[in-house]
This record gives C-alpha cells, structure tokens and sequence, in this order.
C-alpha cells in the first residue's frame, strides 16, 4: 500500500495511462492522501489501483519528483510515527497538527535549507524546548536526538511551530500538555464538493481534548477547509455541537460530520442540451456553494449522471471547450457567476435517455 503525499497545492498528483512518462495524460489527478495498492513497480514509476481517495482507478504515477517524494509506502516507518497512545509525553513534546512539518538540519537555526517531513496527525515530536526566533517572526524548537528518532528524524535539526509564510493555515506543532491529557485525532469529514487548505479532497485528521468546546472545533474546522467558523454546524447524532459545549464523549467514533451555512440565495439557469433555446431548469442554490454541489443538484434534478458530466463555463447550444471546465472544489462565484446567470456543462453520456423521465414530467 502507498499513501500520496505530493499535489498538495494541485489538488493531487498526474496519472498517465501508461509506464512511460510521456504516454496519454488522464484528466483527474490522484488526490493528496488517497491510498493506492502497488500492482507493479517499474523504478520511480508506480501502477497502483485506488484503494480510497479521489482520482482515476488506476493508472502509472512518479513515486518521487525532484527527490521530492509523492509517494510513501504504508508500512515505511517514516509512516508510522510515535503517539500518544504508543508512548508516554516528555517533557518539550510537540503534536503535529496538520501533517508537514519544516526541518532547519544541523545545529546551526539560521542555515536557509529548509525541509518539509510529512507525519500523521498527533504523532509525537521531541525537542529540548528551546526555542529561536526567526529574522522573519518565524519561531523553531530544537529537537532532542538524545534517545534517537526525535519524530523528525535522528539528526539535529530546528523544526518551526507555527509554520509561518509556509502556506499553512495554522501551526504545523502544538505543545503537549500534562495537564490536557492525551488528545484524541478525529477525523472531519469533507463536505460534498468542498476542497481542503491544501487543495485536496480528502478527509482531514485534527487534534481534540475532552474539554475541546464546540467553538474550538469550529474554529479548526474552519482552518482546515477554509471557511467561516459562525457557519459551521458540528453534527451529533440528530442534534448539534453547541459552541459552549465540549467534545467529552460525544464522539465515540473517530468521524466528525458537519454542515455549513449560510450564504446569500440565487439563481442560475440550465439550458437545454437537446433543444437550442430551450431552458432545462433553474438551480436555486447560494453564494457560497462550489461547483461540485451545483453539479450534484442538477442530476439530483434531472437525472443526469454527475460521473458523465463536467460542468464548464460557456452556454449550452454553443461549442464548451474542454479547457473551459470548472475545478469542483471551487466557488461558483469565483468565476463571476452572479444571480440569473446560465451555466454550461459537457455531458459525456446519453443526455435524451437520462433527461428522458424528467422531460416527460414537465
């Protein structure tokens, strides 16, 4: 098995049909944090078959890029780091919170070499707890190699807490606490058609204690998947997270669902794809609604099928590029649709036999 861990700031990583890197490109990428299992291993070029995450089903992919890795076996050790669970807390323990963190090699904090490790969600980082101030603001902890593999490695080396100009949304460490406890990791689970901070669309791991309150969990929540705090609902069974209440023994799983809300209502038009001129339904949704869950409401309507529809800038009766097609992690808005606008779509599959039901309740 073989965990993606490159295209963060693409949404994933290129999958070509063939062992060669010059062979046909397919059009999805394999998302960031899907799991693959290895059918063949040709040098750095993997065939896998999709396991869980977003992308082709199979395919050939670089297990590496510029000696920067894309790929990492399941059962690498760099895999699997030290928790919580596994080990008691020292004293100048840190939790990766977000999963890369940024390496400074030596003992030297000002060297400009810079290296990003990739860990699991609450794995354990020592350090000796001293802390130096970057020119910038930035702020890095020495890591303790005295008993071995620091979680960063078992060279010396400074390793930055809050991962400042890095792209991150927050801080890539968080200092453990005795008096917190042990955290848990849950798992947020993305909404439909909603992208992550890093552009992928996978679920995202985060840090909770039993005292976490539900605005705590908003707020992280809100990092993760960029999106406002106020507008998220944490889900509980039937009811909700309430800001003031805590994490406690509400989530007796590791899955958190939540909804967001919000968002100004309005209306786009869908023209027909069989009949110039003829409009095929209005789509009421709002502002702050992605591309994926306009898609997933017009099939929902129409019986069209989302596996054979792109959605695409341009209008139905007139020739859609391919080129033209909208990524589903974006906002509608984002590419200037305003109320009472028509919105295309190519449609790779029998657009008369799936509109037919529809059309004959009109």
């Amino acid at each position: 098995m073989w965990e993606v861990v490159g295209g963060g700031d693409k949404g994933g990583i290129l999958v070509r049909a063939g062992q060669g890197t010059s062979s046909e490109q397919l059009p999805e990428r394999l998302s960031t944090g899907a799991i693959v299992e290895e059918l063949e291993l040709a040098g750095e070029r993997l065939h896998y078959k999709l396991v869980t995450g977003q992308g082709p089903a199979s395919g050939w992919v670089s297990v590496t890029l510029k000696d920067k890795a894309l790929l990492i076996r399941k059962d690498s050790p760099a895999t699997e780091p030290e928790t919580a669970k596994s080990k008691e807390l020292r004293d100048g323990d840190y939790f990766v919170t977000l999963g890369p963190i940024f390496k400074k090699a030596g003992t030297d904090p000002e060297t400009q070499k810079i290296v990003q490790l990739n860990r699991k969600v609450g794995a354990i980082v020592h350090t000796t707890g001293k802390i130096w101030k970057g020119p910038t603001g930035g702020f890095w902890v020495e890591l303790d190699v005295s008993q071995g593999d620091s979680g960063a490695g078992e060279k010396p080396g400074y390793v930055m807490i809050d991962a400042a100009g890095f792209g991150t949304p927050g801080p890539c460490l968080q200092k453990a606490s005795p008096e917190d406890g042990l955290p848990r990791v849950l798992k947020a689970k993305r909404p439909e058609g909603m992208k992550a901070w890093d552009g992928s669309s996978s679920d995202k791991d985060f840090l909770v204690y039993s005292k976490t309150t539900g605005a705590e969990m908003r707020i992280v929540l809100a990092m993760l998947f960029q999106l406002k705090a106020e507008a998220i609902s944490i889900k509980i069974g039937q009811g909700v997270l309430e800001p003031n209440g805590t994490v406690g023994g509400h989530f007796q799983g590791d899955e958190v669902h939540f909804e967001v809300t919000g968002g100004k209502p309005m209306k786009l038009v869908v023209m027909s794809p069989l009949e110039l001129g003829e409009k095929l339904t209005d789509l009421e949704i709002k502002d702050d609604w992605t591309v994926g869950q306009v898609r997933k409401l017009l099939c929902s309507i129409t019986g069209l099928k989302e596996s054979s529809m792109l959605m695409a800038k341009g209008k139905m009766g007139e020739r859609v590029s391919e080129d033209a097609q909208l990524k589903l992690t974006d906002l509608v808005v984002d590419y200037g649709y305003k109320d009472g606008d028509e919105i295309g779509f190519i449609y790779m599959g029998d657009p008369e036999g799936d509109l037919k039901d529809f059309l004959s309740k009109k």
